[in-house]
């Protein structure tokens, strides 16, 4: 069973490093298709996770490196449940397996919603970008003509969050 939760450490990486980051660790994995689309499930395999489904909050329980588990609610969608795993991989990756020097406060091995905060932030951008490349992305914002629906479908994401990485990409909404 998970302790308290505990705040995440912040990484001393910039959003723009995060960002190329999440997509390095895409590449590295093999995890995108020609279309886009990240097999997010195959890379948190490939990496010694696991997926819990139970009655409670979204979190993370890092075992050690390669021994970890990520907690879905029950209540929840897949596209909902596809952002939450990038989401955790985030936090594994920017706030567990970093090193010292690019942290910034108290390394964890849990890690659970609390709101907005400066490492949860961070677990988005870096989710945001691996499941929604930079350059598929904005191939398929284009060749779908702009339609959202359309795009959320591509990558398999919510509306909500495909029209967040539009704007924040400087596209038209």
């Amino acid at each position: 069973m998970m302790s308290a939760a505990v705040e995440a450490p912040q990484s001393r990486l910039s959003y723009s490093a995060i960002a190329k980051y999440a997509e390095q660790i895409a590449r590295d994995n093999d995890i995108v298709d020609g279309s886009g689309k990240v097999d997010v499930h195959g890379l948190l395999l490939k990496l010694g996770g696991q997926i819990e489904v139970e009655n409670r909050a979204e979190s993370l329980e890092v075992r050690s490196s390669y021994d970890f588990t990520v907690y879905l609610p029950t209540h929840t969608s897949r596209l909902r449940d596809r952002f939450t795993i990038a989401h955790e991989l985030g936090h594994y990756f920017l706030h567990h397996r970093a090193p010292d020097t690019h942290l910034v406060g108290k390394r964890t091995s849990t890690f659970t919603r609390l709101g907005q905060n400066i490492p949860e932030t961070q677990a988005n951008v870096f989710a945001s970008n691996l499941l929604m490349p930079l350059e598929q992305f904005k191939a398929a914002y284009w060749e779908l003509a702009q339609d959202l629906v359309a795009l959320a479908d591509r990558f398999e994401v919510s509306v909500p969050a495909a029209k967040v990485r539009a704007k924040y990409l400087g596209l038209p909404v």
